[in-house]
């Protein structure tokens, strides 16, 4: 059986107010959604170039919060934190791997776990898995 190759990708978060929701995710990501499909789902791409979008939606019900945490990068990791620091939310201290990467914890006000992080090392050819900055004794072949 020949698999189609993916994309793209969407992530989706539930929030218990829609319109506090956009006030968030809007303050992370420096704007309004870029798309509004409906009135209780908002959408903003993550990054200029690709086909990657977080998805905020309006629970009718309970707000079930993501149980894995999602990071976004960020060129400026010390300015980040002291947005998210000053809008109210909690953070973790920044952490790092020396010369690899930088990054910090916090959740939205519904407890989906969020955080961003700092690439340290140059960019020396293309984006492998997990992000710009990887071990090659760790990548699978393929």
């Amino acid at each position: 059986m020949s698999r189609e190759h993916p994309s793209g990708m969407t992530l989706q978060v539930s929030v218990g107010d829609i319109e506090r929701g956009r006030e968030f995710y809007g303050a992370l990501f420096g704007g309004p959604p870029q798309f509004e499909p409906h009135e209780d789902l908002l959408e903003w791409r993550v990054g200029a170039d690709g086909e990657t979008w977080l998805q905020v939606v309006g629970a009718a019900d309970e707000v079930r919060p993501l149980l894995n945490r999602v990071r976004f990068r960020v060129a400026d990791l010390a300015a980040a934190h002291v947005a998210v620091l000053a809008s109210g939310c909690e953070a973790s201290p920044p952490e790092a791997l020396p010369g690899v990467v930088r990054w910090f914890d916090f959740a939205d006000p519904w407890g989906n776990r969020l955080g961003y992080f700092q690439d340290l090392a140059p960019l020396t050819g293309g984006v492998g898995p997990g992000g710009s900055v990887h071990d090659e004794e760790h990548v699978a072949p393929g």
